[in-house]
């Protein structure tokens, strides 16, 4: 089996491994996010809608939790919305004898590996109480624009504490607030960006450009510029104040159905 470093260093390589072992050939904005994955430890991954970004952070999470020994959490701000990036993982496993047969245990929030590397699947819910107390080697945060600050600096960052320098932070999502998502893509230099709009998924033929077309028509002009141009909506441009909005909305758990 080959390793991190040997990953690190060779994008033929990489490009390679992932196509032998999970039958999957990167766009080459996808080996990229690899390479920063591999490469450093705190990424941003800011694209646009339907661009790949949950195939590709799912990939990403397999190759590592197959090659060392790992625990990744996936924390989204509902059940629903990391159990959609967990469906993934699960489905390129189930998918692919090779990765099947590496699988010990399997619940439908977590997966665990012959090596106990774990993969696994929480929402913050509204304060994030429910998920404190977990550590993790890799945390990826799904639908980051979505998620609150003080959840992500009060309970998510803390998961890495014991790892020191080592632990890894993913954030991915669709640009919407100016929050900790994008301080993380503009502001904090510890940080790297993966940055994915339409023009890139027209290139390598994920979106046509008659679809692009057609959503320039449908959308607003911000609703385009933030989903398929990856931009950061600025308070300047909306139509109520940030603040009003966040105060007149409030979020609640989710009751059981019965």
């Amino acid at each position: 089996m080959l390793t991190l470093e040997q990953l690190k260093n060779d994008k033929k390589l990489l490009s390679d491994f992932l196509d032998f072992f999970f039958h999957y050939e990167p766009y080459y904005y996808q080996i990229d996010f690899f390479d920063k994955c591999l490469n450093y430890n705190r990424i941003a991954g800011k694209w646009c809608r339907q661009s790949g970004k949950s195939f590709t952070v799912s990939n990403y999470a397999l190759l590592r939790a197959i090659i060392k020994q790992t625990t990744i959490i996936i924390v989204a701000p509902t059940q629903n919305q990391s159990d959609e990036l967990f469906r993934k993982i699960k489905n390129i496993v189930d998918d692919n004898p090779d990765l099947k047969v590496l699988v010990k245990r399997e619940t439908q929030k977590e997966l665990t590996f012959l090596n106990n590397s774990r993969i696994i699947s929480l929402p913050s819910g509204f304060e994030g109480r429910t998920i404190r107390g977990y550590t993790a080697d890799v945390l990826i945060i799904e639908e980051a624009g979505n998620m609150e600050d003080n959840i992500v600096n009060t309970v998510l960052i803390p998961m890495l504490a014991s790892k020191k320098s080592e632990g890894q932070i993913i954030k991915i999502g669709t640009p919407l607030i100016r929050n900790h998502f994008y301080r993380s893509c503009f502001e904090d230099t510890n940080y790297q960006t993966v940055n994915v709009v339409w023009q890139d998924c027209v290139k390598v033929g994920q979106y046509s450009q008659s679809f692009i077309e057609e959503q320039k028509t449908e959308l607003t002009d911000i609703g385009f510029r933030t989903e398929y141009e990856a931009e950061f909506i600025d308070a300047g441009m909306m139509f109520f104040p940030l603040d009003i909005i966040k105060n007149a909305s409030e979020t609640y758990i989710m009751l059981p159905q019965l």
